[in-house]
């Protein structure tokens, strides 16, 4: 009775230290994207997107996201193969990864920041696959949105244009953080931040916005694949 009793204890135990992954359990929007250590992007990045993670230059492996799972209380991302015990935490309160390569409480975490130039895609997007795309999101006038990322100038809405993205989705986009927005033109401005658009591959406009994120005006500052303030 007593080995029952203690085999029972056990696989308690087990099933509560393993996280089970699930189909519903995706890695966030908001964690989506390229990473790099210390936010140095121009060396080896990460790049995440809702089932899987990919080291630049090697195969992507499939990941699941453990939600508040961390001693920290922030959500985990785990590989689905067994045998692999590191892990990334996602602090989404300061848009941080932390990497903890020997799991949780074994050894030092690393930061890892998020390269705001690229794009969450791990390839090309196809039509109807939306994307995270990171960099200025500009209103620099009324009716005017476009989001300037490494590749382009993603036009979102033009003054006087029913046509677009304008149409389709605006709704979405994230709520600029006073503390994150320049006001360039009276109440007119900009900000740092990551959205997920449906882009057409063929004429590389956005057909739809499908939400977002407003990240620290410092993350798009210290990315050199985006171009200055200035350019605006």
């Amino acid at each position: 009775m007593r080995l029952r009793l203690l085999f029972a204890g056990l696989t308690v135990v087990s099933s509560l230290s393993a996280p089970a992954f699930a189909a519903g359990t995706k890695v966030p929007a908001s964690a989506q994207g390229v990473w790099a250590e210390a936010g140095k992007c121009s060396g080896t990045t990460v790049t995440f997107t809702a089932g899987t993670l990919q080291y630049k230059g090697q195969k992507a492996q499939a990941v699941f996201f453990a939600p508040k799972e961390s001693p920290r209380g922030y959500g985990a991302i785990h590989y689905k193969q067994e045998g692999n015990v590191d892990n990334f935490e996602y602090a989404d309160d300061k848009d941080q990864m932390l990497y903890n390569p020997e799991g949780f409480g074994m050894g030092k975490s690393v930061l890892y920041k998020r390269c705001a130039g690229a794009a969450a895609s791990s390839g090309s997007a196809t039509a109807g696959q939306a994307e995270n795309r990171c960099g200025w999101l500009a209103n620099p006038t009324p009716g005017n949105w476009w989001l300037v990322d490494k590749d382009k100038t993603w036009v979102l809405a033009s003054q006087g244009d029913a046509e677009g993205a304008g149409s389709a989705g605006m709704d979405k986009l994230p709520e600029f953080d006073p503390k994150q927005y320049v006001n360039s033109n009276g109440n007119y401005g900009y900000g740092c931040a990551c959205l997920k658009l449906v882009t057409d591959p063929a004429t590389k406009t956005v057909k739809s916005i499908a939400g977002g994120k407003i990240l620290p005006l410092a993350t798009c500052k210290k990315d050199k694949s985006l171009p200055p303030e200035s350019k605006l």
